[in-house]
């Protein structure tokens, strides 16, 4: 929904046109918090159900955004936005049933998109920026080789640690055809991270190596319409398409030999997120919003991994502005993520993410939700709050 503007310059992230509407010069800052619940329960037919479930995978985050925009002359804004645009953590029990594929696992990103606006006319305006990125990845599961740690229960984990920086492009127009509508489009192109760092070995038996490995991170469509009904009510509606399909696995190789140490099996799926809402202007101070979105996950029953067991998703959200003076104005939000039925995750003798020598078919069910709850703070310096614009004949 952001992708179409509105008072708020996050937008910026999705579509960096949205830059365009600031007079003088605006900042915002977003801290938002991330409450996950995930636990896996293994088939009581699968051998290492013996060893006990998963327990609570999910683990609570903190994220920091930034936004700020300066208007140069009257055609031209620069802005620079700062997020996290992809990451996730899961942690289960150490020596659970699963602990053959996953111990623990983290993927965290850092996003820095300087960009650059031009207002064509009052309908139109277009924008570009630089995306610079820094990603890093951590896993860790149990190692079952040979000598002391090397048998369950109580193996000893193998870890891959490894990160790099990319860069890539983001693009976007906002278009305001008639009074009240505001539509607007946005691309983030994929970035290439050509990783490197280490696998660790627990047993002397076999020697850590320097690593390396190409990921390629999905570009991302952005689609946002705002439509003013009358001077309390707006509606809002989102369309968001992500080329996850590009992330299919991953070859792990040696810096030194140049051999395949490992393979990281995604075989992912392109992404929709289909969204509504609204926002309803209590008063010139406060205004109320909500919204339902639904998203078709990249993850699906034949690519489901314990590291991250996620499924197609509802989203349920709330929130509230409240505008303290011209200058500054608070923002809060709540949104509760939550999958309709239990996940399957099934890995059987020969799959890509099956450990050599299995000889069982592992199948365990998972159930998730998340809470996220988030805070803003939006300040505007330099000129008052901007006049609408309407399309001249």
């Amino acid at each position: 929904m952001a992708a179409g503007g509105g008072d708020t310059i996050s937008g910026m992230f999705w579509n960096p046109a949205v830059v365009n509407q600031v007079e003088a010069y605006q900042g915002e800052q977003h801290l938002t918090g991330i409450f996950p619940s995930s636990k896996i329960d293994i088939d009581a037919s699968t051998p290492t159900a013996i060893f006990g479930n998963s327990g609570d995978i999910g683990k609570n985050a903190i994220l920091i955004a930034g936004y700020n925009a300066y208007r140069i002359n009257e055609k031209v804004a620069i802005g620079l936005s700062m997020n996290t645009p992809f990451g996730l953590a899961t942690d289960p029990r150490s020596n659970w049933g699963g602990q053959v594929y996953a111990r623990s696992s983290r993927v965290r990103s850092i996003n820095a998109a300087p960009t650059v606006g031009y207002t064509v006319n009052d309908w139109l305006s277009v924008a570009a920026g630089v995306q610079i990125q820094y990603f890093d990845i951590r896993l860790r599961q149990a190692f079952i080789g040979l000598g002391a740690g090397a048998t369950l229960p109580g193996a000893g984990s193998a870890s891959l640690k490894a990160d790099d920086v990319g860069v890539g492009f983001t693009a976007g127009f906002t278009v305001k055809p008639a009074e009240g509508t505001e539509l607007g489009v946005g691309f983030r192109s994929a970035i290439k991270h050509n990783l490197k760092g280490d696998l660790y070995f627990p047993t002397p038996g076999f020697p850590d190596a320097k690593i390396k490995g190409n990921v390629t991170l999905p570009e991302t469509v952005s689609i946002g319409l705002r439509q003013k009904l009358n001077e309390q009510f707006t509606m809002l509606a989102g369309l968001e398409w992500t080329n996850w399909s590009r992330l299919d696995r991953v070859r792990v190789k040696s810096r030194t030999g140049g051999g395949t140490v490992t393979t990281l099996p995604f075989d992912y799926t392109d992404a929709w997120f289909f969204s509504v809402g609204g926002e309803y202007a209590y008063s010139p101070e406060l205004t109320l919003r909500s919204g339902v979105a639904y998203e078709l996950s990249p993850i699906n029953d034949k690519n489901r991994s314990n590291r991250l067991p996620d499924d197609d998703r509802w989203w349920l959200s709330a929130g509230a502005s409240y505008k303290y003076s011209d200058r500054f104005t608070f923002d809060l939000g709540y949104s509760y993520i939550f999958v309709p039925n239990k996940s399957k995750i099934e890995i059987n003798p020969g799959d890509a993410d099956a450990f050599p020598g299995q000889a069982f078919s592992y199948r365990a069910q998972a159930k998730t939700d998340i809470h996220i709850v988030s805070a803003a703070v939006r300040y505007k310096f330099g000129g008052s709050a901007p006049a609408a614009l309407v399309l001249k004949d």
